[in-house]
């Protein structure tokens, strides 16, 4: 006995891991390689905009240098008879801190402006590849969960169809069935059996996905469990490529104020102090103070080029939001329309399960009371696989489109968040 029992539990199946659809979208907010990047981007856009700040800022740096040189002493105005035109080689040693600063400019005042605007948006397109992501594991999700329902109405058809085999084989074996009738139940069986089949691969092919798409790897196990959602209609609220786009507009105006500020002069200061000799112990202090100013005098026209490419830029984003807001239109509309109607679909796809399964009940009482023969019982069969099969499509398509409504209207998670 106690063989019998280690034996069972040796060969007892491993019970996956239960997984929510609630889990899957918080391990994809954690593991998703494409989230993942999407929110390093825009770490990278904050560190870019932080070193374009820095460039405001003032500048301090070292510099220590020993060389060689000759100096053409007639060449700065010494010339006296017997004095040589050229004096050297001789040794310079050269050690002083060098301090910068940008006093006025407007042109890289306004591209650190752009690179902080950049950084908005790289954050904003973060939360759109997350948004996009959270749908695709809704999506697989859902359709996992229906082909393991397609898989579970299968193996309770081929149960039924067994006992249906049964009992066509009992009627045989009395003399009151054919033959005929066995075939008929025995194919009745072999066809639920590649359903069942063709099901169970669906459903572990989209398990597959569904790891790839939340960040796991394929050893993990993991089964997926039904879920009620939200049945509130989902809030209005504002896309994250609408809040890109505008962020992207704060990008594309201080670009045309960068490109319209080089116009402007440019005003820095400088100053360095140090020691200037033939080594450290035969030098001097010497220092430099000084202020520069730039100012565009004719640039062939490329000043002009680049506000007008500034501009062409700002209109080209408008059109962008435009056919942003159109998609966005339609896409509320179509997952409305396919929402409604499914659950309208469902409605009646559920009375058809319902009444085709009562037929098959009645078909087998008659079939086993000898009047009628087992075809009507194929026959109930046949019309109860096509009933399970549209009440499980309608079902997980309004599903769908509830997730899609959802997406449409800025916020994917109130399909999933409890109100």
């Amino acid at each position: 006995m106690k063989r019998y029992l280690w034996a069972l539990l040796l060969t007892a199946p491993v019970w996956a891991e239960r997984l929510t659809l609630e889990q899957a979208l918080a391990t994809a907010e954690k593991a998703s390689p494409e989230v993942q990047e999407a929110r390093l981007r825009a770490l990278e856009g904050e560190a870019q905009a932080l070193a374009q700040k820095a460039a405001l800022l003032p500048q301090l740096g070292v510099n220590l240098g020993l060389s060689y040189q000759t100096t053409n002493l007639q060449g700065i105005g010494v010339i006296a008879p017997g004095f040589p035109s050229r004096v050297g080689p001789y040794r310079v040693f050269d050690a002083r801190p060098r301090l910068t600063q940008q006093v006025l400019d407007l042109s890289l005042l306004a591209q650190y402006r752009a690179a902080k605007a950049r950084a908005g948006q790289a954050k904003f397109e973060a939360e759109t590849t997350a948004e996009r992501t959270r749908l695709a594991v809704i999506q697989i999700y859902l359709q996992t969960l229906a082909s393991d329902s397609r898989a579970r109405a299968a193996e309770s058809r081929v149960e039924t169809a067994q006992a249906v085999l049964r009992q066509v084989g009992d009627a045989e074996k009395a003399g009151t069935s054919s033959k005929l009738d066995v075939a008929r139940a025995t194919q009745r069986i072999e066809s639920e059996q590649a359903t069942l089949i063709l099901a169970r691969r669906d459903r572990d092919s989209l398990l597959t996905t569904l790891k790839k798409t939340i960040g796991v790897a394929q050893s993990t196990d993991m089964e997926v469990v039904e879920f009620t959602p939200n049945a509130a209609e989902p809030g209005a609220g504002v896309r994250p490529e609408s809040l890109a786009l505008e962020a992207k507009r704060k990008v594309l105006d201080e670009e045309k104020r960068q490109a319209e500020k080089q116009r402007y002069p440019k005003i820095g200061a400088f100053g360095d102090y140090g020691v200037l000799g033939q080594d450290p112990s035969n030098s001097l202090s010497t220092y430099t103070v000084g202020v520069t100013v730039a100012v565009p005098v004719w640039t062939s026209g490329r000043i002009e080029n680049e506000i007008k490419a500034a501009r062409l830029r700002l209109q080209q984003l408008d059109q962008q939001k435009r056919a942003l807001d159109l998609a966005i239109d339609q896409e509320s509309a179509q997952a409305r329309l396919e929402r409604d109607a499914a659950r309208l679909a469902l409605e009646s796809a559920s009375k058809a399960t319902a009444a085709a399964r009562e037929s098959l009940e009645l078909a087998r009482l008659r079939y086993g009371a000898g009047l009628t023969t087992n075809l009507d019982v194929i026959t109930a069969q046949g019309n109860l696989a096509q009933t399970e099969e549209e009440e499980i499509r309608t079902r997980y398509e309004g599903l769908l489109a509830s997730a899609n409504l959802a997406r449409a209207r800025g916020d994917v998670m109130s399909f999933v968040r409890t109100r």
